[in-house]
């Protein structure tokens, strides 16, 4: 076999793996058009007219978003402060956050949360999920 026979099986070994992993991620994206809360969906504009628009100041400046408390409050969970929350990002990263800390939250709308006064670590990006737990 020639050089130019391996060369171009290689190429398009090539291609088709490139080609394979772009469906593969594409397939298995995950949405974050919308939030999941408590087993119920909200597009990301429900979100922001169910809850209380603010302005919190982290180490990385001012943040403008809607209030995690509110919107949790309006979403209907019984007695908030009962449960703990998972956040869920479309990265796979997950937090498991107490009330407390969830009351001085906002959900950006693209969407990520941020916490003042917190380790990075509780800022979650591409939230798609908020999973209510009984503590």
């Amino acid at each position: 076999m020639g050089k130019e026979k391996i060369i171009s099986i290689f190429a398009i070994l090539l291609l088709l793996v490139g080609t394979s992993s772009a469906v593969y991620v594409e397939v298995n994206k995950i949405s974050t058009a919308s939030i999941k809360i408590n087993g119920q969906e909200y597009s990301i504009e429900e979100l922001f007219n169910l809850g209380e628009i603010i302005t919190i100041d982290t180490d990385e400046g001012e943040k403008i978003g809607v209030s995690i408390e509110s919107m949790i409050i309006k979403s209907n969970i019984g007695c908030p402060p009962c449960f703990i929350y998972i956040i869920k990002g479309a990265d796979g990263f997950q937090q498991t956050v107490e009330w407390e800390i969830m009351k001085t939250g906002i959900l950006t709308d693209y969407p990520r949360v941020y916490f003042p006064d917190t380790a990075h670590k509780f800022w979650v990006k591409g939230v798609y999920e908020i999973e209510v737990k009984q503590q």
